[in-house]
């Protein structure tokens, strides 16, 4: 009976981190969903072109953060360990790696019209598009900025007052949307580049308010986070080598959605709007997996540092059952309902919108069995970074995502004339494949430090030594 017992302790433990991280990702989602919805306000014109700057933008800002999230399972493992100027070491050479990633990736994004353009896209769109990616490419640093400051705090246990923060920029959002979008209380109309700007006064806001908390409040008082923010170049490089793949695993899972977006743009304008509706559908459902994933992360690695693999095994798993039991209720959500989901980003009175309304409900039965196999990779993903086994999952994803996923998309969309659908469909067998992978690798790895780990603590140890008793956790990638 203790193993059943151990595993619901460690389901309510997950959950304790993930409700709060769960706020963060809504609020992350909740920009995104308004976006989309006040682009649609302005039409369908602007609905593709800004899903085409938002797709863009954020595969951009979402390598960063890929990178940046190597820091995390560093950051819980040293919490386990108890280890305080570990945890200070880290957050400082985390804010140098977001001032190096920052600054090339927004030269990047205010010449990605010249870079749209090579990719077969309408002039008029891309030009569209260039005003909202001119106008929220000044936001990239503090987006990155309040990830690491969300990343520790995690590692830490107290994600709280990080997700109250971010929550409170979801009515912020949409008023700045509603005041620069149209022109009010004086402000001149934007358009399209009101939502970038909304976008970029929103993501400062988050950053101050969030490294203000961290460092003033009683919570975070005993790590003194802010106290040495010293240039450490071998703790900025063992968060270079942990981090690097996780932004080439981000790179490669967005880029696919942004070629698929390429690809339903070139087969016109309103299978882009279509896709986009599936899309932001997508990113507001992944908030519970990826939630998960965070919470599944910070649990293993602090097992990690407290030298407990079987612990650590145990909350991969936990997070992998709560993750299968989540999902399949969102995706049978939206298989039953994918016409009223449409409807709202797009008005079904207006007769210009029909024909993508009518495109995306194909779209959303399909994606509700993406949603499942993605969001359990996220999760398996999570499992996996806790142990910092980072290399590995990254060459699993991109094999399965790339050459199976986007190959028999490929054939399904332009050969059997499946359109977007075959694309999903394509999509969804690759991610498929590459889950059921990295679990399998998950419970490989944590079984091979599990058996060591046990035998170390047989009583027969005559021939040891008290050097002898060193941590048997290192990384596995």
């Amino acid at each position: 009976m203790r193993s059943p017992s151990k595993f619901l302790s460690e389901v309510f433990a997950t959950l304790h981190l993930a409700v709060p991280l769960g706020g963060i990702q809504l609020a992350e989602a909740a920009v995104g969903f308004v976006n989309t919805v006040m682009m649609g306000f302005l039409g369908i014109q602007s609905l593709a072109a800004g899903a085409l700057g938002v797709i863009t933008f954020y595969t951009l800002l979402l390598i960063c953060m890929g990178v940046i999230e190597g820091a995390s399972p560093l950051a819980a493992e040293a919490f386990g360990a108890d280890n305080t100027e570990r945890i200070r070491q880290i957050f400082a050479q985390g804010l140098w790696l977001v001032v190096a990633l920052s600054l090339p990736m927004m030269l990047l994004t205010w010449h990605l019209d010249s870079i749209l353009m090579l990719s077969g896209q309408q002039e008029n769109t891309v030009a569209l598009a260039s005003t909202y990616l001119r106008a929220i490419v000044w936001s990239l640093p503090a987006a990155v900025g309040f990830f690491i400051l969300k990343e520790v705090a995690t590692a830490v246990n107290r994600p709280q007052l990080i997700s109250a923060i971010a929550l409170t920029s979801i009515p912020l959002n949409i008023t700045a949307n509603y005041l620069l979008i149209f022109g009010h209380l004086g402000l001149p109309p934007l358009g399209l580049a009101g939502i970038g700007w909304a976008g970029t006064f929103v993501y400062w806001v988050n950053f101050l308010a969030a490294a203000a908390v961290i460092g003033f409040h009683p919570w975070f008082k005993e790590y003194k986070l802010f106290a040495s923010l010293q240039f450490n170049k071998h703790v900025f490089a063992e968060l270079w080598q942990n981090g690097w793949p996780l932004g080439l695993e981000y790179a490669s899972s967005l880029i696919l959605f942004t070629l698929i977006a390429l690809l339903s743009g070139y087969m016109g304008t309103t299978l882009l709007a279509a896709n986009e509706i599936v899309v932001q559908t997508l990113e507001v459902s992944l908030i519970v997996p990826t939630a998960i994933s965070y919470a599944t992360m910070t649990r293993v690695g602090q097992m990690i540092g407290q030298n407990d693999p079987r612990s650590a095994k145990r909350a991969g798993f936990a997070a992998i059952a709560i993750g299968l039991a989540a999902m399949s209720l969102i995706a049978v959500a939206i298989c039953l309902f994918p016409e009223q989901i449409a409807t709202i980003y797009l008005d079904a009175s207006n007769l210009d919108n029909v024909l993508a309304i009518t495109s995306a409900i194909p779209l959303l039965r399909i994606a509700s069995l993406f949603l499942i196999a993605f969001g359990l990779n996220l999760i398996a993903l999570g499992t996996l970074l806790g142990i910092q086994d980072t290399r590995l999952p990254l060459l699993i994803n991109i094999l399965f995502q790339w050459c199976v996923g986007m190959t028999c998309g490929y054939l399904l969309c332009f050969h059997l004339n499946w359109g977007s659908i075959g694309l999903w469909s394509g999509l969804t067998i690759g991610t498929t494949l590459a889950t059921l992978f990295l679990i399998y690798r998950f419970y490989l790895s944590t079984s091979e430090i599990i058996q060591p780990s046990e035998d170390e603590e047989k009583p027969d140890r005559s021939l040891a030594t008290d050097e002898d008793q060193t941590p048997v956790f290192k990384s596995v990638s």
